[in-house]
């Protein structure tokens, strides 16, 4: 008798806190949260908190920001798509969810997730110190051509997209250079500023304050345009050369979200997307915005998986640099 009673109490302590952990009522009827892979105060903690702020008057409940980073945001990316897919945990999905399984940190990819949207855009740039010599991209060059493996070029981190960007202008171009992560495009600026790296591959958003300050010089946007924040620097292609992958910003649920549980987060960060305060951060951090919605963002997400397993092996052959 006393082993039915355990029995029977372990069961409705189950059945309690499987009832504790569904919500009750209609979607969303408690806080969401909204796994951000990086460390607070990059592009990707400023966009998701902006989002989560201006969503929360729509779906009527808090929308709380958790940064988990590391790994390329694979650990960030492997958490949130091991959740039960009830709409209550979501992620900040950036180009590296494209990236992380080429990477060998997770086997984690966009085909694992249930993508919502892409919101932005943002374009590579290479910056060296005004005070360098160079003072166009041909000048770096032939410096870099006479002086092979000399040279030291700045990046957020192994692996990360302005790391990648470095490589294929390395690969294009035929200089070799020394390669240096740092934890961050702030952290790698810095470095950039204080005379300790010679240039630095980083968004046209977090070179742009520096560049205005008089402080760095943007010697080329690795993309086929140029970028609005500096109209006089060229695009890569108008010196010869065809290379560039952008930075981008969306976001994700795990896979199996519930049709509405979908079209209401889907419809929240449309609207967060059109407010003013949004469009005002990304003109403000030089990032383009660009909506793409679950099918488009799906698509073009998984070309960009599909090249970056093509090409990082590629970069990374003989040992990462």
């Amino acid at each position: 008798m006393r082993r039915l009673r355990a029995q029977l109490a372990i069961a409705a302590a189950v059945a309690l806190a499987g009832a504790c952990g569904r919500s009750a009522g209609p979607y969303p009827s408690r806080e969401i949260r909204l796994v951000i892979q990086s460390s607070p105060g990059g592009l990707s903690d400023a966009v998701s908190r902006v989002l989560a702020s201006l969503m929360e008057a729509e779906l009527g409940v808090p929308v709380v920001c958790e940064n988990r980073p590391g790994a390329a945001g694979a650990l960030a990316f492997s958490y949130v798509t091991r959740q039960a897919p009830t709409g209550y945990v979501i992620g900040h999905g950036p180009v590296e969810i494209a990236m992380v399984e080429a990477l060998g940190y997770a086997k984690v990819g966009p085909e694992l997730m249930d993508l919502l949207c892409l919101v932005t855009k943002t374009k590579p740039v290479l910056a060296v110190h005004t005070a360098a010599p160079w003072r166009r991209l041909e000048d770096f060059l032939a410096a870099a051509r006479a002086r092979p493996d000399f040279y030291i070029v700045a990046n957020s981190g192994t692996g990360s997209i302005w790391h990648i960007n470095a490589l294929l202008f390395e690969r294009e171009t035929g200089v070799r250079l020394i390669h240096c992560p740092f934890s961050g495009s702030s952290a790698a600026l810095a470095a950039l500023l204080g005379g300790h790296v010679d240039a630095a591959v980083a968004g046209a958003g977090e070179v742009a304050p520096h560049a205005r300050a008089g402080t760095l010089r943007p010697l080329a946007v690795f993309d086929e345009s140029r970028s609005a924040l500096f109209a006089e620097t060229p695009a890569i292609t108008e010196t010869g050369y065809r290379l560039g992958v952008s930075a981008w910003s969306g976001f994700y649920g795990p896979k199996g979200l519930p049709p509405e549980v979908k079209a209401k987060l889907v419809a929240a960060f449309r609207n967060a997307f059109a407010s003013p305060r949004f469009q005002a951060l990304c003109e403000d951090r030089g990032m383009e915005a660009l909506f793409l919605g679950p099918e488009a963002f799906r698509e073009f997400a998984q070309a960009q998986a599909e090249y970056f397993r093509k090409t990082i092996p590629e970069l990374f052959a003989g040992g990462a640099r």
